[in-house]
């Protein structure tokens, strides 16, 4: 896998609503907010986060846009998040109609960066997650029927 810088964000939630887990069940959080995002990826965006609460970690389930120079990006984002350390990973996926950033529409976005529980918001980077094949050392299985199972395995 090939990682390449895609941006740097910061998020801010400007509302924040928590149903505080209870015993044997998940807490959910409803929040709104804003980010500016730099770097091949640069705008303002607006999103909602329903995330799920379990264990002193989130498991964001955000939607959002991204205003650009030509037009609007949407995004969806996922992830896993320590309320206690403030570690985040996240997982961002985009459509788009804007000219200069339809080469959004196949890419695959991780990002890891810190969550500042107390303050509402997070500081991420960003980065396009590509394939690099072929995997050095691996083939498909040679009795694999196509369409299904299959898997790597090694030579």
């Amino acid at each position: 896998m090939h990682l390449e810088h895609l941006c740097d964000a910061s998020w801010t939630y400007d509302l924040l609503k928590e149903a505080p887990p209870a015993e044997h069940r998940d807490g959910r959080v409803y929040g709104q907010g804003t980010g500016t995002l730099t770097g091949r990826l640069a705008g303002t965006a607006r999103w909602s986060n329903f995330p799920r609460i379990r264990d002193g970690y989130a498991l964001p389930d955000a939607r959002g846009v991204i205003e650009v120079a030509d037009g609007e990006v949407l995004f969806t984002l996922t992830g896993l998040s320590s309320l206690d350390d403030g570690r985040g990973l996240h997982v961002l996926m985009f459509q788009t109609a804007a000219p200069a950033h339809l080469w959004l529409n196949t890419v695959l976005a991780v990002g890891e960066g810190d969550i500042d529980v107390a303050r509402a918001t997070l500081a991420m980077r960003y980065y396009e997650c590509s394939v690099e094949l072929p995997l050095e050392g691996w083939e498909l299985p040679v009795d694999s029927v196509p369409g299904v199972g299959g898997g790597l395995s090694t030579r």
